[in-house]
């Protein structure tokens, strides 16, 4: 079974993340997926491959959360094209191939949190770490939006990012 987040952006960008086992998506530098920009905690959640051949996530006690399709969670489950919002990055989850093809825009609108499920108090952001936000950053002179994005990973075989 083949398992894999990917990340996309509002000017159409994807990366694949393959999860083989249980993985910390956070900002700190030993995670094995990085997101280094300040409305991400330094170990925000752990994924990993569930028994019923989807991901399991469960928040690590992050300031500002971790949604599944736009709801705040502390423990889910997704299933394939779920997308997962982790501070301004959005991630699709593809199961065996599926979804095939992935539209950007629907999945990011899908993603996003309604009124009611955002945070009281609007987190900082900070233009310093890494190159900031995807999002806030989308018309930013940036050639390669994902440079921020450090894909660990010691699995030989899985692509890296």
């Amino acid at each position: 079974m083949s398992i894999e987040l990917v990340l996309v952006t509002p000017d159409g960008e994807q990366r694949a993340f393959a999860v083989s086992r249980a993985r910390i998506i956070g900002r700190e530098e030993d995670c094995d997926l990085r997101v280094p920009v300040a409305e991400v905690s330094r170990e925000h959640c752990r994924v990993e491959p569930s028994d019923n051949g989807g991901l399991a996530v469960e928040d690590l006690g992050s300031s500002n959360g971790t949604y599944i399709n736009g709801i705040r969670i502390d423990e889910a489950e997704m299933a394939a094209g779920d997308v997962m919002k982790i501070g301004p990055a959005f991630m699709i989850l593809r199961v065996d191939g599926d979804p095939a093809s992935i539209d950007n825009d629907a999945a990011i609108e899908r993603g996003t949190p309604s009124e009611l499920e955002q945070p009281r108090s609007q987190p900082q952001t900070s233009k310093q770490v890494g190159q900031g936000s995807l999002i806030e950053n989308s018309e930013a002179d940036d050639s390669d939006m994902f440079s921020d994005f450090d894909f660990d990973d010691d699995d030989e075989d899985a692509p890296k990012l």
